[in-house]
């Protein structure tokens, strides 16, 4: 009688795991949207939120069939406030995973805090060179680019198109380096000058006397946020473009900014990864919903967060965030179809992506565009990713 009832015991608490099991896989993922929303890069971080929310309405607002908690905090493009917000997502709201994370500075300030946490990180654009190399972390993933990849695929390319001498301008904080500098590295003619200005700066007068001065066959500027309009449209008047050739990444002229540029972009050619045009899964709809939503195409920092998204619910589909072992694991296949086309993780969980060639062009409606020209190199890693001790 004894075994017989340890038996049917047994079979009782066999039939209710599966229930207790399904019940915790419906408990909401806590996710935190950490961006700026407002200051100098606040453009940027609201096409993120677009893109994040473009992807959740596609899922049913949920990540892997599972509901979502989503806490979303703006760091005002504060490096300070980053790092302070960061330790709210993770002390009060006890997130488990934060995305966003738009510029280099605040993800700097904030990716100590979460990942001492256990936090998982799963960045949609800013990609500093200092933790894709030594301070890579097996809980950051960065879905949209290391800072330096989209610089080294276009010095390529202006090596082979006979480009001899150039100058190299940037904002002067993370991320501009990086890019100007990977730029510069990888350049196999003259350089005459690097030049960084504030990020405050709007008149560039200055450095367009210098540029001038140096008489350049081309020129790198990195101008993002609340600059790039009037470094175009200083450039369209300087008449410098008449002479020298410019070049820089899809940032500095993308959807949201030619309205007020004008012709200033025409010609603009820019490095990339991704382009409204591309044919690859998913992209058509993708820029077919945002434009419907929004009256324009998305730039990148729509697609990366749409990117970030689909990636989490496909983890989210194989493992429980709270199991980070399996979770973590998940993330490394990038088991999505990312917009981009070609795209997986490197050993320091930054992406290894195709670089692509876009250039604004005037439309038979007399409105700006940028247009997809080419791939102008596949399969680019970043050059940090051998100093990561994480292997692959």
């Amino acid at each position: 009688m004894t075994s017989r009832l340890s038996l049917l015991a047994g079979l009782t608490l066999a039939a209710l795991l599966p229930l207790s099991a399904q019940a915790q896989s419906q408990d909401p993922v806590r996710l935190g949207f950490l961006s700026s929303m407002s200051g100098t890069f606040g453009v940027l971080g609201a096409e993120q939120k677009r893109g994040m929310d473009l992807a959740l309405e596609h899922l049913g607002n949920k990540l892997g069939g599972r509901p979502v908690k989503l806490i979303e905090v703006d760091d005002k493009s504060s490096p300070v406030e980053a790092a302070d917000l960061a330790n709210k997502l993770v002390e009060r709201e006890k997130v488990q995973v934060v995305t966003g994370l738009v510029v280099s500075n605040s993800m700097l300030a904030a990716i100590d805090p979460l990942l001492k946490n256990n936090v998982f990180v799963v960045g949609a654009n800013a990609g500093p060179s200092q933790l894709a190399g030594e301070k890579c972390h097996q809980n950051m993933f960065v879905v949209a680019f290391a800072n330096e990849q989209w610089g080294t695929g276009l010095a390529d390319y202006l090596n082979r198109t006979g480009v001899k001498r150039m100058m190299f301008l940037g904002m002067d904080y993370q991320a501009g380096w990086d890019h100007a500098k990977s730029v510069a590295r990888n350049f196999k003619g003259e350089n005459l000058g690097e030049i960084y200005t504030p990020l405050s700066q709007m008149d560039f007068s200055s450095v367009l006397t210098q540029v001038r001065a140096k008489k350049p066959d081309a020129i790198y500027a990195f101008y993002v946020g609340g600059a790039a309009v009037p470094f175009m449209k200083q450039w369209k008047q300087s008449g410098l473009g008449q002479s020298v050739k410019l070049y820089s990444m899809g940032a500095i002229a993308d959807s949201m900014l030619l309205p007020a540029m004008g012709d200033a972009a025409l010609d603009l050619e820019t490095a990339y990864s991704w382009n409204p045009e591309m044919k690859t899964p998913g992209n058509q709809r993708f820029v077919e919903d945002f434009r419907k939503k929004h009256g324009r195409n998305p730039t990148q920092f729509a697609m990366f967060q749409y990117d970030a998204i689909m990636l989490l619910d496909a983890a989210v589909k194989e493992a429980d965030p709270a199991d980070a072992d399996k979770f973590r694991a998940a993330l490394k296949k990038a088991n999505f179809k990312s917009l981009r086309g070609n795209f997986k993780f490197n050993n320091n969980n930054f992406p290894i992506q195709d670089i692509i060639l876009q250039r604004v062009e005037k439309t038979p409606d007399g409105k700006f565009d940028v247009k997809f020209v080419d791939i102008i190199k596949k399969d680019v890693e970043d050059p940090h990713h051998r100093s990561c001790p994480l292997k692959s």
